[in-house]
């Protein structure tokens, strides 16, 4: 079922004191894949569709997992796709699934040079499955006109040619071409032939932004004013500026990168400009921001640091609202329990009908083990949200899932007076022995949920009933909920609900 591959996005196998940061190649092609196929399978699922044929699939998807084969894991999930689309999984499926379309960049300059590439993330047999070579053309379209063409009649615009019926190689075929084309948003395809057939067709968004370097520069230059501004009501709102600027710096490279966050940098500069002459001109630009919504603050080291909130559309700053901060998985973020990966209508849904402010908390990084500047963080992000919204500092209630589910012991036990209540989920203990011994005692006095699914097949639920077991022990009062049929994705959102009428029950007192 797709337990298989939300279990092998989100869960590290290492404890999480060994866990190091690092870039995982295909990491935005999995998530991409995997919540298109999440789509599909809700899909049929919803149509009372016999799903049986995906079980199977489970095991060999742990094992691509414990090899740490993201590529297997990537052709599993295709493999599961092709199954729930009705396809056979033979070559020529297998082949069209490895393909991954590149580019070095995501914002194009007048001039620039656009490297293109389709990487094949798995290996493949061509010959058994064509019998001539296949090739690759790779274009690029308008999918959006520029501004100037919007108000006048529709201009019908050929795909430019970047390289034509390039033979496909054993890893990635490449081409690149310097380019000059009018602001707008466009395609990158490539359109994958065989004996005169087209036999698939990738696209990947560009942005072609001509004063872009110029836009980076002048808005950088207004920080920098901002920061250093005489005005006392600027000087008051000196902390906000960390948004913008943390979003600039992320936009900053895009001539020379791609961004792992789906973004239109073009939207991004109108908003962050936005942002920046409001502050400039000493008003809050969040000040009534909704929903879902993106933060960012200076750390000691000077780094800029993310943080996503959810603000319910009832709040007024007219009461104290109960904050609950979350703490993601292994190659996840801090837009972890708002992704697609799980049911975010759930998440946000909850946050609406109780009016609770939700806070992802990035933790410094996908794989930080919530240590050293990934525990800071989680206490730099609730001292910035009872900067800015009104909280009730007896109901402060931290849960974490997978690798976050091992985090919220050790965030806890740094702080035990912070938190009002604990909700583990799919973790364990992220320690053993006496050092054990001694965090349980520090967070003797937190009232604690443990929660597991009974078909994790990555994160076993025995190591959450023995954390239960070891807690009850040293005195905690913890309960333990495990839902049998549960796995490792969908424990998230199927248990969200239970564990906030859980913290609705718990008070710090004052």
């Amino acid at each position: 079922m797709k337990r298989i591959f939300a279990a092998l996005l989100l869960f590290i196998l290492c404890a999480p004191g060994t866990a190091r940061a690092q870039q995982v190649p295909f990491l935005s092609e999995l998530f991409s894949r995997y919540e298109e196929f999440n789509k599909l399978y809700t899909a049929k699922r919803s149509a009372g569709a016999n799903l049986a044929a995906i079980e199977p699939l489970r095991r060999r998807g742990e094992e691509a997992f414990r090899r740490g084969d993201i590529p297997g894991i990537i052709e599993l999930i295709g493999e599961s796709t092709a199954l729930l689309q009705g396809k056979p999984w033979d070559e020529k499926q297998r082949f069209i699934a490895s393909l991954a379309l590149e580019a070095d960049r995501m914002v194009i300059e007048p001039n620039a040079v656009l490297q293109v590439s389709l990487t094949r993330i798995f290996p493949t047999s061509i010959e058994k499955a064509y019998p001539a070579a296949p090739t690759v053309t790779f274009e690029i379209a308008v999918a959006e006109p520029p501004s100037s063409a919007k108000s006048s009649a529709p201009v019908a615009v050929q795909p430019l040619v970047i390289a034509e019926r390039v033979p496909i190689a054993i890893t990635s075929s490449n081409s690149a071409r310097r380019l000059l084309v009018a602001d707008g948003v466009y395609w990158i395809i490539a359109r994958v032939e065989a004996g005169g057939k087209q036999i698939a067709s990738l696209r990947l968004p560009v942005y072609a932004i001509s004063n872009f370097s110029g836009s980076i520069a002048q808005m950088s230059q207004t920080i920098a004013a901002i920061k250093h501004s005489p005005d006392p009501k600027v000087q008051t709102l000196a902390p906000l500026i960390a948004t913008p600027e943390f979003q600039l710096q992320r936009l900053a490279s895009l001539n020379q990168s791609r961004s792992e966050v789906e973004t239109n940098p073009a939207q991004e500069l109108d908003k962050i400009e936005a942002e920046l002459a409001a502050l400039a001109s000493g008003q809050n630009p969040f000040s009534n921001e909704r929903g879902e919504v993106e933060r960012a603050y200076q750390a000691a080291d000077g780094k800029l640091v993310p943080y996503r909130l959810y603000i319910p559309k009832s709040y007024d700053g007219a009461g104290l609202k109960p904050l609950v901060v979350m703490l993601h998985g292994a190659l996840g973020d801090e837009g972890y329990y708002f992704s697609g990966l799980f049911d975010p209508a759930v998440i946000k849904g909850e946050a609406e009908r109780r009016g609770w402010i939700l806070a992802g908390v990035n933790g410094r990084g996908r794989l930080s083990g919530y240590l050293g500047p990934g525990t800071d963080d989680t206490f730099e992000v609730v001292k910035c949200v009872t900067r800015d919204y009104r909280i009730d500092a007896s109901r402060i209630y931290l849960t974490g899932h997978s690798m976050g589910g091992f985090g919220v012991w050790l965030i806890a036990a740094a702080r035990p007076e912070l938190f009002a209540a604990i909700a583990p989920v799919s973790g364990g203990a992220p320690i053993k022995g006496d050092a054990l011994n001694s965090l349980l005692q520090k967070v003797k006095a937190l009232p604690v949920m443990v929660v597991h699914g009974g078909r994790d097949g990555i994160n076993p639920p025995q190591l959450s009933r023995e954390m239960t077991s070891a807690a009850q022990k040293a005195g905690l009062k913890v309960s333990y909920l495990e839902v049998p049929d549960a796995d490792h994705l969908n424990i998230l959102a199927g248990t969200f609900p239970p564990i906030l009428d859980f913290f609705e029950k718990q008070t710090k007192a004052k």
